[in-house]
């Protein structure tokens, strides 16, 4: 493969052509301009969020809600890992793993007659769970983002589902409100986004990292759920409270 100076393109140079390229297919898939998917892999704290209908189902009493994105740059796609814990700090943890993709410039160049005959074509990006096939893909655009502070994420075709993220579990009143205002001008009522409540203890980068790598964790967020063995006295629970899964991790560490 060559440059565009007529140089032979080394191995290392060859996976960033091809990385950079997927990375543009993402940027032109979102409503953020220019969307880098690298920058915005990392941990997201949600804030404030509206989930109405099927996609907000499950969540209606979730605390401390949080997405681990990672950019894999030979399918150009982004995996997340977005768990929450269910009526309080001292709750269970519920997770999934999702994956957003994007069309390809291909299928975004073809007539709209002919992509309205594919699910979700209409949509740029879309959120799917590979583990749980039976779950609609669903619309995915970051609206705006500047990496290190915020990103408004639509998860609807319609305005029924949208998320206020936060770098910082804490960021104040002052910035959810002024983000609710921003999502006024794309249509959304900020009276009907409503806080996230983030007040669990915040795990270090490090601890997070310990508990995803854990197979309950992992196998909870694939939707490999043990065998329940009906004759056994009790069955495995993949999802436990809060302070007893922090002094098992802790105490690991």
């Amino acid at each position: 493969m060559e440059k565009s100076d007529g140089s032979v393109l080394d191995k290392a140079d060859e996976i960033q052509y091809k990385g950079s390229g997927m990375m543009m297919m993402m940027m032109r898939g979102m409503t953020a301009k220019n969307f880098d998917p690298v920058r915005y892999s990392g941990r997201w704290f949600e804030v404030a969020s509206l989930k109405r209908g099927f996609a907000g189902q499950g969540q209606e009493d979730c605390h401390c809600t949080q997405g681990i994105y990672s950019f894999d740059a030979t399918t150009g796609s982004i995996q997340v890992d977005t768990f929450c814990v269910h009526g309080g700090p001292d709750g269970y943890i519920s997770g999934i793993r999702g994956k957003v993709q994007c069309l390809s410039e291909e299928d975004m160049e073809k007539p709209e007659t002919v992509l309205e005959r594919q699910v979700m074509i209409k949509e740029k990006c879309f959120l799917r769970f590979p583990t749980l096939p039976f779950i609609p893909k669903e619309p995915y655009d970051v609206i705006a983002t500047d990496y290190d502070n915020f990103a408004l994420v639509s998860g609807a075709k319609d305005k029924s589902f949208i998320q206020i993220y936060s770098r910082r579990p804490d960021p104040g009143p002052g910035f959810i409100q002024k983000y609710k205002s921003y999502l006024a001008d794309f249509g959304y009522d900020p009276n009907e986004i409503k806080d996230t409540p983030q007040d669990c203890q915040v795990m270090s980068s490090s601890q997070l990292a310990l508990m995803m790598s854990q197979p309950e964790m992992k196998k909870a967020l694939t939707n490999e759920f043990p065998n329940l063995e009906l004759k056994a006295p009790v069955a495995i629970n993949p999802f436990t409270s809060v302070s007893d899964t922090l002094k098992n991790f802790l105490s690991c560490i």
